[in-house]
């Protein structure tokens, strides 16, 4: 900690790892913000320590189960400590790597962008993990929202408490359709039985991210028909991936920039088209808490334009990521570097 708080004016994120030969190998390699909390649990007061240097922790352990059953230890433990101004991820190293292999198998700049690419917010991680340990029934459900919603309430500051189950409540809305019915909104649908829950998990697990994506982004623009037309230039270039959301998309986009008054009536889309985009519309929890604020409509819509948008990039920036990791080929890197110099210009 002597040498790594000297460089919290110039670095605004510190590495925490597990072992002091974690600390020399990646000092080795000239990635000096870097601590080890030696021990065999994160505490409370090593956290408070780093706080008062540094505003982003990231958290990289091994890369085994060892190294992972730590991690969820100590986000449990920490999450409860989370401030508005403090920032607490985890980087997850490829099995049986550890940082100091890690980065001498890979080096400096690898280690760098990896660590861009793929830590991890402390309560994306703990949602992440609790999913993953979920079944496909009514009572591994119940249980899971239970435990998120405790690990939610459980964080001290009342601001980010907010967010962090706004958070939470919008990932268990697209598990949980029930609790987010709206009178408002499309279609007006009778309270499902226990049965049709479990189909609708069923079903959403052969959507793609993307496909779920371009349900809200249509839903949204459905939904504020008047205002998207007052800000059609912010829709009607938007470029999207599957073939039914497209057609439906131009089409919508067509109906818009040429009839003086919209509704959904007039969009004559066929009911069960605007049925399954009102099912798996995953931004439905937080549309309707926002639906009168026009201005967060439209922050909401542009960040939805902004995923779409990077999904392309992303899809190839993965497929070079994981070709990089098997043959390590220098035009490879290279190749992955640029299009994440394009993606943080778009």
């Amino acid at each position: 900690m002597d040498y790594a708080r000297k460089l919290s004016n110039k670095i605004k994120y510190i590495y925490l790892v597990e072992g002091y030969m974690d600390v020399v190998g990646l000092s080795s390699k000239g990635i000096e913000n870097v601590v080890a909390n030696l021990g065999t649990s994160l505490t409370d007061r090593q956290i408070s320590i780093l706080n008062q240097f540094y505003d982003d922790l990231v958290i990289c352990f091994d890369g085994d189960e060892s190294g992972y059953k730590a991690a969820l230890r100590a986000a449990e433990n920490l999450i409860k400590e989370l401030k508005p101004e403090k920032q607490i991820s985890f980087l997850f190293l490829p099995n049986k790597e550890d940082p100091d292999s890690f980065v001498n198998k890979n080096g400096k700049d690898y280690f760098l962008e990896f660590t861009k690419t793929n830590k991890l917010a402390i309560h994306n991680f703990l949602f992440d993990h609790y999913k993953n340990q979920t079944k496909n029934d009514p009572s591994s459900l119940a249980i899971f929202e239970k435990t998120i919603k405790s690990i939610a309430n459980s964080i001290k500051d009342e601001f980010i408490k907010k967010y962090v189950l706004e958070n939470f409540l919008e990932k268990i809305s697209f598990l949980t359709p029930n609790s987010n019915q709206n009178k408002n909104k499309i279609i007006y649908k009778k309270a499902k039985s226990l049965k049709s829950t479990q189909k609708y998990f069923n079903e959403t697990k052969n959507l793609s991210s993307i496909e779920i994506k371009e349900f809200s982004f249509l839903y949204l623009i459905i939904n504020n028909l008047s205002l998207i037309k007052d800000n059609f230039y912010l829709v009607e270039n938007v470029k999207l991936f599957t073939d039914e959301n497209k057609i439906i998309y131009e089409s919508i986009i067509k109906k818009i920039s040429a009839e003086q008054s919209i509704s959904i009536n007039s969009l004559s889309l066929d009911p069960q088209i605007l049925n399954k985009i009102s099912k798996f519309a995953s931004i439905k929890y937080i549309l309707n808490k926002i639906e009168k604020d026009e201005f967060k409509i439209l922050e909401l819509l542009q960040e939805i334009i902004g995923d779409i948008k990077n999904y392309e990039l992303e899809f190839r920036i993965a497929k070079l990521e994981s070709k990089f990791s098997k043959d390590l080929d220098e035009n490879t890197f290279n190749e992955i570097k640029e299009l994440k110099k394009y993606q943080k210009i778009n």
